[in-house]
């Protein structure tokens, strides 16, 4: 009996006390969840520490993530990596390799709408191409040109000089730029639109490679133009993002709206682990107290 009482149940009751101590200490992070009052005085330690301090908590986190979780500089070092980068730019290589028509069904979500947009273009090509013809007055250059052409002509020939005079020539000049005029408005709008349909269908077999690579842009270029456009949009997308949005009251209003139970919850999924340990660290601490009392 006195082995027992001397020896053993000294450590045995160190452990007891420290598994439960720090038991209790685990439990008062949470518990109680709300404040206790007797005869209106407040009960000390009540509420839970956590359930008390909620609101530094929630301020405190969003804080720390949002200068050292959720930085500018995480994020698009994420969407920067190669792993990331490298597909998307691949992506946007191959769609280049297409024929521009395959692109352009891409770009517009469907062929149908390619189609559309390329016959609005035609069209705006023609009537474009059409006022320029008609702002550069061909016929009034042919009768002007055509009329000091023939006085140069007739002013070698004598007979010439004499027959030719200046109201016939006039009155030839105006008849062909008349003639001419109307043949500009009737015909050169079928024919602009005729040559303009069979240049954007023709280009439209081509790929946009192909006509980069006509204007003097070898794949190499694209291809670094691509990935440069790329890093500074999503810096910019990313900056712009974060300005708009405060992470830290995001984080701080979604902690503040959980119930102490939806808070206790995570925290005890996430360091369930760790909560066990120091429970039985507790236990430790108090056995090997227990066992060093025997030999004082």
């Amino acid at each position: 009996m006195e082995l027992f009482t001397h020896y053993i149940l000294p450590p045995l009751v160190g452990a007891v006390i420290g598994y439960f101590t720090n038991y209790i200490a685990v439990k008062m992070l949470f518990f109680p969840h709300e404040e206790k009052r007797i005869f209106g005085h407040r009960v000390p330690f009540t509420p839970g520490a956590i359930p008390k301090g909620k609101a530094r908590l929630a301020k405190a986190a969003g804080k720390i993530v949002k200068n050292d979780l959720f930085t500018m500089e995480d994020i698009s070092g994420k969407l920067l990596t190669e792993e990331v980068e490298m597909p998307l730019i691949e992506k946007a290589m191959s769609i280049l390799d297409e024929d521009i028509r395959v692109t352009g069904a891409i770009l517009t979500g469907s062929e149908e709408k390619y189609n559309k947009l390329e016959d609005s273009f035609i069209k705006l090509l023609e009537v474009k191409i059409t006022d320029a013809v008609h702002r550069m007055d061909i016929p009034a250059v042919v009768r002007d040109e055509g009329a000091r052409m023939i006085r140069e002509q007739a002013a070698k020939s004598g007979i010439l000089n004499m027959l030719v005079t200046d109201n016939l020539i006039e009155m030839v000049m105006r008849s062909v730029s008349e003639k001419m005029e109307e043949f500009i408005d009737a015909k050169a709008p079928g024919m602009i639109n005729e040559i303009t349909e069979s240049r954007i269908h023709d280009l439209g077999n081509r790929t946009p490679l192909h006509v980069l690579e006509q204007a003097g842009y070898d794949p190499d270029f694209v291809r670094a133009k691509i990935i440069a456009a790329y890093r500074e949009s999503v810096v910019n997308a990313v900056n712009s993002a974060l300005s708009r949005i405060d992470v830290a009251e995001v984080v701080e209003d979604k902690i503040n709206s959980m119930s102490v139970e939806e808070l206790e919850r995570g925290v005890v999924q996430v360091m369930n682990e760790e909560l066990r340990m120091i429970v039985s660290l507790g236990a430790l601490i108090g056995l090997v107290i227990g066992c060093i009392n025997i030999f004082i």
